[in-house]
């Protein structure tokens, strides 16, 4: 029998760190509460589904497909977060 003390998130995820996906980006498991409620921004789940806040479909509007793994950064539609520029002011 599992103990349910056992059936939380593997450690190896508690220390990853998240990367800053955009803004626009969301997923039904991003609605999560507790500490492990911003664990979607890995984007490790296989069932998980993605869609962008600025065209509701399941790409941005520059047509490319939304994924935790693609939304950053480097994209021509990214929206940083406010907690992202808060981070940037802090360390």
């Amino acid at each position: 029998m599992i103990d349910p003390k056992d059936a939380r998130a593997p450690r190896s995820a508690e220390t990853k760190a998240l990367p800053r996906v955009c803004r626009l980006l969301r997923t039904k498991t991003a609605y999560g509460v507790g500490s492990a409620g911003a664990l979607w921004k890995l984007g490790e789940s296989t069932t998980a589904v993605y869609w962008c806040l600025a065209t509701m479909e399941a790409f941005g509007p520059d047509d490319a497909f939304c994924h935790p793994h693609h939304c950053g950064q480097g994209r021509a539609c990214f929206e940083p977060d406010a907690a992202d520029a808060t981070d940037d002011e802090s360390a």
